[in-house]
């Protein structure tokens, strides 16, 4: 199976090779993942709207979605990754509908990814 929309998402965003385990990938290494020339992949990506440049102006939670992944990855739950991945996916081209350039959602607090975490403890 080739790349796809769908495993370019999953290798570049939620740190899945194309046996669903994790690996965390930068261009380079998911262009030499899949065989390609990153300048190659990068033309894919924005033809797919999956640049990083358009990824940040969609009100969707990558970050979580990325620690989500790994952490099922991480638990040898490949079904259940698969699932998670495409529900993912899925979820993201919804958000995606609703691209502003205006708004910047890249803006992590990578202490608080999930909504229920407590705030960190700066003290200690």
């Amino acid at each position: 199976m080739g790349l796809d929309p769908f495993r370019a998402f999953c290798g570049y965003y939620l740190g899945l090779d194309r046996d669903f385990h994790y690996q965390f990938f930068n261009l380079d290494q998911l262009a030499a993942h899949w065989g390609l020339d990153p300048r190659e992949l990068r033309h894919l990506l924005e033809q797919w709207h999956l640049t990083p440049e358009v990824t940040r102006h969609v009100d969707y939670n990558l970050a979580r979605a990325h620690a989500e992944a790994q952490g099922l990855a991480d638990e040898g739950r490949i079904e259940e990754v698969q699932q998670f991945a495409r529900r993912t996916f899925e979820e993201f081209r919804q958000a995606l509908q609703r691209y502003d350039p205006s708004r910047d959602f890249e803006n992590v607090d990578y202490d608080r990814i999930f909504p229920d975490d407590p705030l960190p403890d700066r003290d200690g």
